[in-house]
């Protein structure tokens, strides 16, 4: 199992990260962030271009079609072959369509790129026009797969889809049927956490993207789980995963699809303290009451040098450091890793259902000291992990 940095804004931190602290096995770039030219570089951050594409992915974010080419910030209109590069609704076809994820996979080859990232379309609720793209792309594939190339077929799933069984199952029956010539799933799914909350806990969120994945590695198919939160522990939890991506910031680990329709930006932050005790993310402004009650103990990560850094009383918090984000980076890493190093599936699950009790003890611990975190920062969701794990086979 590798865990992959997914990157777009300030990638330095990632490239840092990496290569100065042995976070994180490869890359996958958003083409969002990087326009074509960035790519012919010889040197970004002062490393090598072409070792970091040696270890990387592209992910060309077809998701929000003609309509991403509105965004303010967006690059992905650069990309000629892109869907948002075009200028007309007319010529938006469903020829278009194939024959641009077609270029797509090409484009990729020309970079040097060996694991292909296919790219897809994200659908409203529509599943038949989505199998459809799937099974013509997959004809097309059957009958130019070239040797020396992993080929994984992007899975942008939307949140309905994800909350019906029936669509889940009719979904993995195509997926997996035995003409199907991808290699495996680069898998995108959709979360909509409630508000003030940073995870998606619905239960059939939890218990059908934990099937796909189990169904999937099932078949012998290979398997990313892109956009994944901390939550990506609870599905490892149950299943062989082969890639799991990690990231600094939340548009980069929670996929909303307005994204790549509308120009939104982040409001301002302080950032987050993740704590692997909690396993969860502490609001900056609350660290205040943690130090006051004598709780720094309770929540701090062991043997993690940013975490020391960031944790110092008085340090002046900013999302924009980062140090706050290295410290989910490395914490992050670390949990996954370890998890999935527990060969046997059955023991795995029994180790994370014991470090989501020792979480739930840990909030226990400091609620006794007086400490009461509020919103995201508090445990609205391990209850809910440790029922699904405990209902799962």
């Amino acid at each position: 199992m590798k865990v992959l940095h997914l990157i777009g804004h300030y990638p330095n931190w990632n490239y840092d990260s990496h290569y100065k602290n042995s976070i994180g096995d490869g890359f996958v770039f958003c083409a969002y962030s990087f326009s074509p030219d960035y790519f012919s570089k010889n040197k970004v951050n002062g490393y090598d271009m072409s070792d970091i594409l040696g270890k990387s992915f592209l992910d060309l974010q077809y998701f929000g079609k003609k309509e991403s080419g509105s965004i303010g910030k967006g690059k992905l209109s650069e990309y000629h072959f892109h869907p948002a590069a075009i200028e007309s609704d007319d010529n938006l076809t469903s020829v278009y369509l194939i024959n641009s994820i077609i270029d797509g996979i090409e484009y990729q080859k020309s970079l040097g790129l060996k694991n292909i990232i296919i790219p897809n379309y994200y659908e409203d609720d529509n599943l038949d026009k989505f199998i459809g793209i799937i099974l013509t792309v997959n004809n097309w594939l059957k009958d130019n797969k070239e040797q020396g190339y992993t080929y994984y077929l992007s899975l942008p799933l939307n949140h309905h889809t994800l909350l019906d069984s029936e669509k889940v199952e009719r979904l993995l029956y195509n997926l997996t049927d035995i003409k199907i010539a991808f290699d495996g799933y680069y898998i995108v799914p959709e979360s909509k956490p409630e508000t003030r909350t940073k995870l998606n806990t619905d239960y059939k969120y939890l218990k059908n993207l934990s099937v796909i994945f189990k169904t999937l590695k099932k078949q012998k198919f290979l398997t990313v789980f892109a956009y994944a939160n901390w939550d990506a522990i609870i599905v490892l939890a149950v299943t062989d995963i082969d890639y799991i991506t990690i990231a600094t910031f939340e548009n980069m680990r929670i996929f909303n699809i307005k994204r790549f329709l509308v120009s939104e930006s982040g409001g301002p932050s302080k950032g987050w303290y993740f704590s692997e005790k909690l396993l969860n993310m502490v609001k900056a402004q609350q660290l205040n009451l943690v130090f006051e009650q004598g709780g720094v103990m309770n929540i701090r990560n062991e043997k993690n040098i940013f975490s020391d850094v960031i944790l110092q009383e008085g340090y002046v918090w900013s999302n924009q450091k980062p140090d706050v984000h290295k410290n989910y980076l490395l914490s992050i890493e670390r949990l996954i890793k370890k998890i999935a190093s527990i060969d046997d599936v059955p023991s795995r699950k029994e180790y994370v259902i014991k470090i989501v009790t020792d979480a739930i003890d840990a909030y226990n611990d400091i609620e006794k000291k007086g400490i009461y975190l509020t919103d995201e920062s508090k445990n609205y969701h391990l209850e809910t992990w440790r029922s699904h794990l405990l209902r799962m086979t």
